[in-house]
């Protein structure tokens, strides 16, 4: 299980080693709490690249060797486990894609890695973050209306139902391999555009970081689930 902590940028860490511990005071407080209960502390590392660099990112775990179970791993809110980018390098490019399809996603893809500082940025890359994005939205607002109250009286449920399933219909198709193209793309496009509502390429770079940052950390703490 991965928690996230408020931290401080990647490119803040010195000699491209990031150690969460050190620099993340709500990392700290949690691994105090697991300490406290019984937990053993180990290490995790992952690489990240960004700005023409490679980065360790050095992160505690936390495994309780005598109940068993799954580890606790301490995250920044810039890592996605198992990619090589900062979050925020794909919610940019799913940004910019869905907010000008004409671009395509190998222009857009192309225009991201040069703006966060990337050797390399494929098209496919945004093509597969932009799928994973899509579904993990789908399924973390799918869950929380899982609590809300139904109103099948409403006049317009019917007819939102039904676009809905157009919506659900279309990504499923647009799922499928085969090589991208607007119309194949469109529902998913159209969904990622209503999250993040182009916000991410309005603003400048930093505070396009800062913003993205914030999406994750308020996702996290509505849905326990990550964006990506």
């Amino acid at each position: 299980m991965n928690i996230l902590a408020q931290v401080l940028l990647i490119e803040n860490s010195e000699n491209n080693i990031y150690r969460l511990q050190a620099l993340a005071s709500q990392a700290a407080e949690l691994k105090k709490h697991y300490l406290d209960a019984g937990y053993q502390e180990r290490e995790r590392s992952y690489k990240i690249k960004y700005q023409h660099k490679e980065y360790t990112v050095i992160c505690p775990e936390f495994r309780d060797d005598k109940k068993g179970g799954e580890p606790i791993v301490i995250i920044p809110e810039f890592l996605v486990p198992g990619r090589p980018y900062p979050i925020y390098v794909y919610l940019y490019a799913i940004d910019l894609y869905s907010s000008a399809p004409e671009k395509g996603q190998r222009m857009a893809a192309e225009e991201t890695r040069k703006y966060f500082g990337l050797t390399s940025f494929a098209h496919t890359t945004l093509g597969r973050a932009l799928k994973a994005f899509v579904r993990n939205i789908a399924e973390g607002t799918n869950a929380s209306e899982e609590f809300c109250a139904k109103t099948p009286d409403d006049p317009g449920e019917k007819g939102e139902d039904a676009e809905q399933k157009a919506d659900s219909e279309r990504c499923d198709e647009a799922k499928k391999p085969g090589f991208p193209t607007v119309k194949s793309t469109e529902a998913l496009r159209k969904r990622a555009a209503q999250f993040l509502r182009g916000i991410l390429i309005r603003a400048a770079k930093q505070q396009a970081i800062a913003t993205c940052l914030e999406l994750v950390r308020r996702w996290f703490k509505e849905h326990q689930r990550f964006l990506l």
